[in-house]
C-alpha cells in the first residue's frame, strides 16, 4: 500500500516546478501535505497565476511615474534594492472603491499553480518547512453597515472598507522526520497555529494572534488596541490533505467553514464567510521554489525579488477610516519574500514541537 501511494505522489509531483537543489524526498512530501482549499460557493474574485497579473500592470516609482509599462512577465519583472520603492499598479488608476477591472476575477483555480516555497534545514531532525501561498488579483473587503444594521438592511448606509489590488494568502507547515508538526493558517494581517495529533490524524489549536485596531482621535491616529479573535478548535483533513476554507471575496484563511466574526466595536463588525464551494485541490498545481536571499532567483523566478507591494498604494474613500480604521481601498500587499521564515522559530527547535 505504501508503495502505490509513494509511486502516485510521485507522478504528481512531476506536475510540480523543478526546485533542483530540493531532494525527491522533500518534494513527496511538499506535496502529500499539500491543503485543499475550499473557495466560497459566491467566491467573485478567483485566484490567478503571477503571469496572468502581470500582463495586467505596470511598475511605478513612489511619484507614481511608469518604471515598467505593462504588459509585465516573470522572467523580466524589476528587481533590486530600488524597486523597495516601487509598487505594481493598474494600468488604468482605480477610479472609486468599487471599481473593478475584467482580470480581476482571476482564472479558474484548476490552472493556478500554488506557489510554494521550501527551506530544507537539513538537520538532525530532517525539518522542512513550507509555505504554500495563495495568490488572488483583488481582494473584496467588508460591506460596513454605518447606523444600525438589522438583518440584511442597514438603517444608514453601507459602505465598503479594505479593498485591495493584489492578493497574497498562505498555509504554512512545518514537517520532522517526514510527518508534519504544525501547521499555521493565515486569517489577514493575523492567524493561528495548529499542532498535529497522529493518534487522532488532525490538527488541533493551539494558540492564534491577536487582531491590531487602529484608533484615532481628532482624525489622526493615536494607538493600536488589541482584539482577540476566535478561532476553530480544530483543522482537518480531506483525501489525506490538510482542508482549509478561504473566505468569501477577502480570502482569509480559515480551518472551518461558517461565520467567523473577528472585529466588533459597538455597531460595527467585520465577519468571513466560509463555505465549500469550488475546492482548490493545491497538490496537484505546486510549483514548487526554495528559499533564498534576495536577488537569487533568475529565469522564470525573478518575479520573486521583486521588493515592492504588489498592486496600487493610491488610498481611497478614507473619510470614515477613524471609524472603521481603514480606508475604503488600501495598500496593496508586499511580495512572498515575507513568508520565507514559514511562520515558525527559526532555527527550529529540534527534538520537540
Amino acid at each position: 500500500m505504501m508503495g502505490h501511494i509513494s509511486t502516485t505522489l510521485l507522478a504528481i509531483c512531476f506536475l510540480a516546478k523543478y526546485a533542483e537543489s530540493i531532494s525527491d524526498e522533500t518534494r513527496l512530501l511538499v506535496t502529500k501535505w499539500a491543503p485543499r482549499v475550499w473557495l466560497h460557493p459566491e467566491e467573485p474574485f478567483y485566484p490567478s497565476t503571477v503571469d496572468f497579473y502581470l500582463e495586467n500592470m505596470q511598475v511605478r516609482n513612489g511619484e507614481e511615474g511608469v518604471e515598467q509599462p505593462s504588459p509585465l512577465a516573470p522572467d523580466t519583472l524589476a528587481t533590486g534594492e530600488e524597486t523597495a520603492g516601487w509598487h505594481l499598479n493598474t494600468v488604468k488608476d482605480m477610479e472609486c472603491v468599487n471599481c473593478f477591472e475584467d482580470f480581476f476575477s482571476g482564472q479558474p483555480q484548476d490552472q493556478v499553480p500554488s506557489y510554494t516555497f521550501v527551506t530544507e534545514h537539513k538537520d538532525s531532525c530532517n525539518t522542512v518547512d513550507v509555505t504554500y501561498t495563495l495568490f488572488y488579483p483583488f481582494n473584496y473587503g467588508k460591506d460596513v453597515c454605518l447606523g444600525i444594521e438589522s438583518g440584511s438592511s442597514c438603517v444608514g448606509s453601507w459602505r465598503t472598507f479594505g479593498n485591495h489590488v493584489g492578493d497574497w494568502e498562505h498555509v504554512s507547515l512545518r514537517l520532522q522526520g517526514g510527518q508534519p508538526t504544525k501547521i499555521y493558517v493565515g486569517v489577514h494581517s493575523f492567524g493561528a497555529w495548529y499542532d498535529w495529533v497522529p493518534a487522532e490524524e488532525k490538527f488541533v489549536f493551539v494558540e492564534g494572534e491577536p487582531m491590531f485596531q487602529k484608533t484615532f482621535r481628532e482624525g489622526k491616529f493615536i494607538n493600536e488596541i488589541k482584539l482577540d479573535v476566535e478561532y476553530p478548535q480544530e483543522l482537518l483533513l480531506e483525501e489525506g490533505h490538510p482542508a482549509v476554507f478561504s473566505a468569501n471575496g477577502s480570502h482569509g484563511v480559515w480551518a472551518e467553514e461558517g461565520k467567523h466574526t473577528y472585529l466588533h466595536i459597538l455597531t460595527v463588525h467585520l465577519d468571513d464567510w466560509c463555505s465549500r464551494g469550488q475546492a482548490w485541490d493545491t497538490w496537484n498545481y505546486l510549483e514548487i521554489y526554495e528559499t533564498g536571499e534576495w536577488d537569487s532567483f533568475s529565469g522564470n523566478e525573478t518575479w520573486v525579488d521583486f521588493r515592492g507591494d504588489w498592486g496600487n498604494v493610491e488610498k481611497m474613500g478614507c473619510e470614515f477610516e477613524p471609524i472603521v480604521g481603514e480606508c475604503g481601498l488600501v495598500g496593496g500587499p508586499s511580495g512572498p519574500h515575507k513568508y520565507f521564515q514559514h511562520d515558525f522559530p527559526q532555527p527550529p527547535p529540534c527534538g520537540q514541537n
